[in-house]
C-alpha cells in the first residue's frame, strides 16, 4: 500500500516557528491568486530549462567526443520552445543543438556541424558577463552541498524585456531524494548590472521520496519569515525529482499561518488558512 508520510520533525519545527512569529496580514484573495500563478509560470519555466539541459547535455555525452567540446547557450526562440547548443573548443561552432517543445514534448537532435548564429554567439558573450559578475559580487553568499550530493545547476531565465533573472539550484545525484533549499537568484538590468539577490532557503532540505521501500505520496516543508510562498524553484526541483505518483507538495507558511499546496495535476498553488 502507498504511504502518506510527513516529515515529522519538519512539522513541529515549523508548527513551533508559526506559533512563536509574528504574523503578516495576508494579501487580499485576488493578489494571493496572481502572486502564485506568477510563481507557478516561472517555476514551469524554469523546470523546462533545467529539463531541457539534463536531456541536452546527455545526448552530447552520447553523441559528441568531449575533447571537442566547449560551451553551450540555453534560450527560448519562442514562448514553447526550448534551445540548447553546444558549441566547439574555439566557440566558432555548433557541434550539437537540441530543440524541444513545452507543448507536446516533441524534440529534435541535430548533431552536424554548424557555424553558431550571430544570436547565440551574442547570448554566449552575455550569460559569461552575467555569470561573472554573479559569482564576483554574490558568489560567498552562495552555499551548496559537497559534490557526492550533487552539483549546483545554474539557469538564466528572461523574465521581460528589461529583467533577466539568474538561478542557482541544488542538484544531486542522490537517488530518492527532492533536494529542496540551497537556492538562490540573481537579477539583472537591460544593461546587465545585478540589481536584486535572493537567498529562498536557509539550508537544504533534502527529503526523501521513500519509506521502507513505500514511495511517500505528499512531503511539506516550511518556510520562515522572509520567504512566506512557495517558490518557483521548490516547483521546480519537484518536478525534476519527484517520483511518477506524488503529484503534490505542501510548504507551510509561517508568516502568513497557512499551508500551499502545489498541485500538478492542475498545475496551481492551493491555499489552506490554519486556525
Amino acid at each position: 500500500m502507498k504511504i502518506l508520510k510527513l516529515t515529522l520533525a519538519l512539522c513541529c519545527a515549523a508548527l513551533f516557528l508559526a506559533s512563536c512569529s509574528t504574523l503578516k496580514k495576508m494579501p487580499s484573495s485576488a493578489k494571493m491568486q496572481a502572486i502564485n500563478d506568477s510563481i507557478v509560470a516561472e517555476g514551469f519555466q524554469l523546470y523546462y530549462s533545467e529539463r531541457a539541459n539534463w536531456v541536452a547535455t546527455d545526448l552530447m555525452f552520447e553523441k559528441c567526443d568531449m575533447a571537442n567540446v566547449g560551451g553551450s547557450v540555453t534560450y527560448q526562440p519562442d514562448d514553447n520552445t526550448w534551445v540548447v547548443v553546444f558549441f566547439d573548443r574555439d566557440d566558432e561552432n555548433c557541434v550539437l543543438e537540441y530543440r524541444v517543445s513545452t507543448l507536446s514534448d516533441e524534440a529534435y537532435v541535430f548533431d552536424s556541424i554548424r557555424p553558431i548564429s550571430e544570436e547565440e554567439r551574442i547570448l554566449w558573450i552575455r550569460n559569461n558577463t552575467l555569470i561573472n559578475k554573479a559569482i564576483g559580487k554574490y558568489g560567498d553568499k552562495m552555499q551548496f552541498a559537497s559534490k557526492s550530493f550533487g552539483s549546483p545547476n545554474l539557469d538564466i531565465i528572461e523574465i521581460n524585456d528589461h529583467l533577466i533573472r539568474m538561478y542557482f539550484l541544488q542538484g544531486t545525484i542522490k537517488h530518492d531524494l527532492i533536494p529542496f533549499g540551497n537556492d538562490y537568484s540573481i537579477d539583472f538590468d537591460e544593461n546587465l548590472e545585478p540589481i536584486a539577490f535572493r537567498k529562498y532557503h536557509n539550508s537544504l532540505i533534502a527529503i526523501p521520496t521513500k519509506d521502507n521501500g513505500e514511495v511517500v505520496r505528499m512531503t511539506m516543508h516550511s518556510h520562515l519569515q522572509d520567504n512566506p510562498f512557495i517558490t518557483p524553484t521548490d516547483i521546480c526541483n519537484f518536478l525534476l525529482y519527484r517520483p511518477k505518483n506524488m503529484n503534490s507538495f505542501s510548504v507551510l507558511s509561517t508568516a502568513y499561518n497557512c499551508m500551499f499546496t502545489f498541485s500538478l495535476d492542475q498545475q496551481q498553488i492551493f491555499v489552506e488558512k490554519r486556525k
